[in-house]
């Protein structure tokens, strides 16, 4: 037999041997505040009325408020039977993985642990399903460096186009392209490029700072997938030397039509006109 290899062989066994034998040198423990917990928030979702209903991402922000970070943030249902009329409760839940050692203060902000539950009905793999931290964090150091030129923008009046499309709608005709003016940093004016009429309704609509402020937030919250759009989500998302979001997409992975493509073009700085 070939003493090279026997040689090796003793070798490699002599080191399994003391490795075995310094386990004690090494703390394999992952500190308790930093596992796992999830917790929920009744969403006050009504049957046949949605008007009132408390978004995954209002929920979200409740937390992030607080620093407390998530690790995967889905709709549920408390698993506990309700009556089918119009009016009464339907059990719908927005539940977020948090770390044990923000369990006390997530508590205190109204949120409960979902082990106390009997029998919740939710995705018990969401968070093998979101972005790694890796990406997470390159994420929101770009956004944060978007808020941050933005700010130093320092502009009140402005106006851009606007497009938004979905891809978890496939069967949706995708929103016409808007003309969004901002005065005083409050929307003042909605036109719709297609029907070349002003909206009515400008609620729904948000400026750059309102934009910027909603991506950080989706980012925070662990989507599914996050990037330049769905179909390129390995690359990121692009933004101007002012900070202005170009084009971004996210991903929360929870419900239909809750991925969207945005897109921000011919930007014109009002004020320094």
């Amino acid at each position: 037999m070939n003493t090279n290899k026997l040689a090796i062989g003793a070798a490699s066994l002599a080191a399994i041997t003391a490795l075995a034998g310094c386990d004690n040198d090494f703390d394999y423990h992952i500190d308790e505040d930093q596992h796992h917990v999830r917790v929920y928030v009744d969403d006050e979702q009504l049957a046949c009325d949605s008007s009132n209903v408390i978004s995954l991402a209002q929920s979200a922000f409740v937390l992030a408020e607080q620093d407390i970070e998530m690790h995967c943030s889905q709709k549920g249902h408390d698993g506990f039977s309700y009556t089918e009329s119009c009016g009464s409760d339907t059990g719908s839940i927005n539940i977020f993985t948090i770390h044990m050692g923000d369990l006390a203060e997530a508590e205190n902000l109204g949120f409960a642990r979902l082990a106390t539950l009997d029998s919740p009905q939710f995705d018990n793999m969401c968070e093998y399903k979101v972005i790694s931290d890796h990406k997470k964090y390159h994420l929101l150091d770009q956004v944060k460096d978007a808020i941050d030129a933005w700010q130093t923008l320092d502009s009140d009046h402005y106006e851009f186009k606007f497009d938004q499309s979905f891809a978890d709608c496939p069967n949706v005709t995708a929103p016409p392209t808007m003309r969004i003016t901002v005065e005083d940093d409050v929307i003042n004016q909605v036109y719709n490029m297609d029907t070349q009429e002003f909206v009515n309704d400008i609620s729904g609509f948000k400026t750059v700072s309102e934009l910027l402020a909603e991506f950080k937030l989706q980012i925070w919250m662990s989507p599914k997938s996050a990037g330049l759009s769905s179909s390129e989500p390995y690359k990121m998302p692009s933004y101007s030397d002012d900070g202005v979001p170009l084009n971004y997409y996210f991903d929360q992975g929870t419900n239909v039509c809750d991925a969207p493509n945005t897109s921000i073009t011919d930007f014109t700085n009002l004020a320094s006109s």
